[in-house]
């Protein structure tokens, strides 16, 4: 019998200014025609926290120097005790030591 081929989704986001995909689905880190279609920029922002991080920012980090020149990470507290103004504050004041600018990308992983 053969084996399933692995279950993903497509989630479409109509936001304001445009429309995009959200892909869900195992395996999606190391599949090629995930990272198709991504924004292209000088500069990329791993936004994380102390649980996701250490398990999946070093292989998105890998795949993302394909794509931007530079890639760095904000690693904040997990749970949602810390989403908060302080907590948002350790992000912009990341985006803001590392001279990011509008056309910088940041990947949310939490």
């Amino acid at each position: 019998m053969p084996s399933a081929a692995p279950l993903r989704h497509t989630v479409t986001v109509a936001a304001a200014s445009a429309r995009y995909d959200i892909l869900i689905g195992p395996g999606l880190v190391d599949d090629d025609a995930a990272w198709q279609g991504l924004p292209a920029s000088a500069h990329g922002v791993i936004v994380s926290n102390t649980t996701v991080a250490p398990l999946y920012a070093d292989r998105i980090a890998e795949r993302l120097a394909a794509r931007h020149r530079r890639v760095t990470r904000v690693v904040l507290p997990d749970g949602e005790a810390h989403k908060d103004w302080t907590t948002l504050n350790l992000i912009f004041d990341h985006l803001l030591a590392e001279g990011c600018d509008r056309r910088t990308v940041l990947y949310a992983m939490g």
